[in-house]
């Protein structure tokens, strides 16, 4: 069970009422998405976020028409049936005592009950972002190849790719892409070293599948995204900080255009780095 909280702290009294999960978009709403035009929502909490967000949808949103908005247009606009929404949204697991958000980049459909709760908005794509760092700036390494995911994502809806692979289950419905895993052969993927089990020989894994993963810094990430280098995919992290029991842990593969191969979430700490395991399967499915 999650709850969203809002994509910003002057909508909080929004983001009250816990959803058993977030809603589906029907196909009826599907087909209204790509006749809308996408309300990108801006937080005025964070200018440096907002200034990516807005600079990564000029330059890579091709879905709908947009107009990028306020907080103030944003609550007249939300109850619209026919509007659509790309904003970043908080989330937290009801079973984390802490309450630690997680920061999706969500794209939703207007609902009169949203005037209600945000959990009640139809979502045509989400996935897990970023935490907020300490000093409550939000990470943008992945932006980029997200707005272009979220777009994909609602492609691969309206062409009904998934055929039944999708689930209800807000945590295990990005599963489905885990059958693209073979796509990634030929590929070679940025591994950030800090995203890495210290269990896990690095040096060994070079050695043996040199040809498909590179253990690099962030700025390289950061490089490979912005030059959006041809091949190349990016294996990352998104978790908590100081994670105890109740917190979740995503791991996602990404190409630079913002497909997607690889995503398991973890309940357990221990394994919210990337694993011995995740890369064997990597290789497995990529031969």
């Amino acid at each position: 069970m999650k709850r969203i909280l809002t994509a910003i702290s002057v909508l909080v009294a929004l983001g009250q009422v816990h959803a058993a999960e977030r809603r589906m978009v029907s196909d009826e709403q599907l087909a209204a998405f790509f006749k809308s035009t996408t309300y990108v929502v801006t937080t005025n909490d964070n200018i440096i976020f907002d200034a990516f967000l807005n600079d990564a949808v000029r330059r890579l949103w091709t879905a709908t028409p947009y107009k990028v908005v306020g907080l103030a247009e944003f609550d007249a606009l939300r109850t619209g049936e026919g509007n659509s929404f790309l904003m970043l949204t908080k989330v937290t697991e009801s079973k984390d005592k802490l309450k630690r958000p997680y920061l999706y980049l969500s794209l939703l459909m207007g609902s009169k009950e949203a005037e209600t709760s945000l959990d009640l908005m139809a979502e045509v794509a989400s996935a897990p972002l970023a935490c907020e760092s300490v000093e409550g700036d939000v990470p943008t390494l992945m932006l980029n190849p997200m707005v272009m995911f979220v777009q994909k994502h609602a492609e691969n809806l309206k062409e009904k790719s998934f055929k039944d692979r999708v689930v209800a289950s807000f945590q295990q419905r990005l599963q489905a892409y885990n059958y693209n895993m073979p796509q990634l052969k030929g590929k070679t993927i940025y591994v950030c070293k800090s995203d890495v089990n210290a269990k896990v020989n690095i040096r060994e894994m070079e050695a043996e599948h040199g040809n498909l993963f590179r253990f690099v810094e962030k700025d390289d990430i950061a490089r490979v995204v912005s030059e959006r280098e041809a091949n190349a995919a990016i294996a990352f992290t998104v978790y908590p900080q100081g994670s105890e029991k109740g917190a979740y842990g995503y791991k996602m593969i990404m190409d630079t255009d913002g497909a997607l191969y690889y995503y398991y979430y973890e309940s357990k700490p221990k394994n919210f780095l990337l694993q011995k395991n995740d890369f064997d399967m990597i290789v497995n499915s990529s031969k």
